[in-house]
This record gives C-alpha cells, structure tokens and sequence, in this order.
C-alpha cells in the first residue's frame, strides 16, 4: 500500500491470505514483520499495535529492523488475555510520529 511515499508491505503473521487468523494463546509471545520503506533518504521507523478484546490497545511496540538495507522490521508481541486480537503495523517518521498504518488484511 502507498500513501504519501511510504510503503508498508508483506505484513506477516498471515495464514491463507488473510481469509483466516493466525492464533496465539495468552501469554505466548509472536512476532510480527513487514517491509517498510519510503521515498527518498529518509529511514521510516515502524511499530506494531495490538488491539485486544473490546478495543483495547496496548502500547505500540518499536520494530526493529532485521537485515539492514532489506528495509525489513519485526517486533515481539503478547497477547495477555482470551479472544479476538487484531494488530496492525505503523510507519513512523523521524521523531517517531505516526505517518501511515497496515492491517495485515490489506492488499500490498
């Protein structure tokens, strides 16, 4: 996906395309990845967000990047109670403020 030259891409974990969720069970930790990239020299950073039962979101967890210069970013996350978990992947600008976000249903 595009928008305002930063790219997030290949958003993982997904299972069949999307059409089915990954499962974790409280307290086990996951780590989700994407590609991230923007136009010109400027190095985005990126962070993941879960969102727990009835909307509750944790606190943005810091990707880091996993092969310099792949443009490739994971983090570690833990779902901390049952039921149904979304994430999604932000890419930040230089003073670490949000520029755009990717669920990992969307196309990309």
């Amino acid at each position: 996906m595009v928008i305002g030259r930063i790219v997030i891409s290949d958003v993982e974990p997904v299972i069949d395309c999307g059409r089915r969720p990954a499962k974790a069970v409280p307290g086990e930790t996951f780590e989700v990845s994407a590609t991230v990239f923007r136009e010109g020299h400027e190095v985005p950073g990126a962070g993941v967000v879960l969102r727990g039962p009835g909307g509750r979101r944790l606190p943005m967890a810091r990707m880091r990047e996993t092969a310099p210069g792949l443009d490739r970013y994971s983090a570690e996350v833990t779902p901390d109670a049952e039921g149904w978990w979304r994430f999604h992947v932000e890419a930040l600008g230089p003073a670490g403020r949000r520029r755009r976000r990717a669920h990992p249903r969307d196309p990309g």
